[in-house]
């Protein structure tokens, strides 16, 4: 098995499917020859190709986003979400393309790749690299294209040229769009012209905040930088913010999140998902794996998981399912 691949289970793929019995499942599985595959601690999983199989037999389908992980403010988990919502998508099947943009490669540490030889976005933009010679292959579904320290030079670069940065990322990407469903962006916690190319090629923006009043600041002066470039470039893109870090034994975590659910330009904005503070999910990323591959069933990972079937559209496709039932 690869270090990111598959570890969905029966049992959790029958609570996504909604209507079907883990016996259904693997009637299923038996009927699409779809194999399983025994883990050393005799955990039976399935692979990413039998899940996307099952998932798109039962009218799913996955969708085609540029997502992109923003905020003025380091610190609140932006890359420790973006790793772990591009390795729990790809588990569900989904075709996957993480992209570091921060210079310090934080992303690309976590999915433990030395970066310092290969290509990064610098490269791709000012020496013409084709893009898919960028991309590391981390698993059948999840690929990565890195960043280290020549990513620092991006701005400069960008700056000095008279590049339109509205359509840099699309244009860049365009060769191989079509290979993935999903593409992640970890951006630089930072108001400049990378980051405002990224916005421009979003399809979602997410802005993860923690209960704290520099988060909250942070929030802010992000949400002026979107509304900003989505007047300035005639775009269409929407945002969601999403609770990071969040601690129910802190009282200051429910005060700000009572304050935000009364704010009417952002209420509605806020994702249905709550990232509980978890030393495991900081453990699992210095050890360069994802919360799934922890022997310990952590609180986070339930977050995660959440976080992963509210992008991908499953919890709304399977509410429709049951409605229609």
């Amino acid at each position: 098995m690869e270090q990111f691949d598959h570890t969905i289970t029966p049992i959790e793929l029958s609570d996504c499917l909604g209507g079907i019995t883990v016996q259904g499942v693997y009637k299923a599985l038996k009927t699409h020859n779809i194999p399983t595959q025994m883990t050393s601690n005799r955990r039976k999983i399935i692979p990413s190709q039998g899940i996307r199989k099952l998932f798109e037999e039962r009218g799913f389908q996955y969708p085609k986003s540029i997502i992109s992980f923003q905020i003025v403010k380091g610190g609140v988990g932006k890359t420790s979400l973006s790793f772990c919502l591009a390795v729990r998508t790809s588990h569900y099947g989904a075709r996957v393309l993480a992209i570091d943009l921060d210079q310090q490669g934080n992303l690309t540490r976590s999915f433990n790749v030395e970066a310092r030889d290969k290509p990064v976005w610098l490269n791709l933009f000012r020496d013409k690299v084709p893009v898919d010679a960028a991309i590391f292959k981390l698993s059948d579904t999840l690929h990565l294209i890195p960043s280290n320290l020549n990513n620092s030079r991006l701005d400069v670069e960008l700056t000095q040229s008279s590049t339109n940065l509205k359509d840099l990322i699309r244009d860049t990407i365009a060769p191989i769009r079509n290979n993935y469903d999903l593409i992640i962006i970890d951006c630089p916690p930072a108001i400049n012209k990378i980051n405002t190319a990224v916005t421009c090629a979003s399809d979602i923006v997410i802005v993860p905040i923690n209960p704290d009043p520099y988060a909250m600041d942070g929030l802010d002066y992000t949400i002026s930088e979107l509304n900003r470039v989505k007047t300035d470039f005639k775009l269409a893109f929407d945002y969601r913010i999403v609770w990071n870090k969040y601690d129910a034994r802190e009282r200051l975590g429910a005060v700000y999140m009572h304050e935000l659910t009364k704010r009417d330009d952002l209420v509605n904005k806020i994702l249905p998902v709550v990232c509980r503070v978890d030393t495991s999910l900081k453990n699992a990323v210095f050890d360069s794996r994802s919360v799934f591959d922890m022997p310990k069933k952590a609180p986070i990972r339930e977050d995660i998981d959440q976080f992963a079937k509210e992008i991908l559209g499953i919890n709304a496709w399977k509410e429709t399912k049951a409605n229609n039932n």
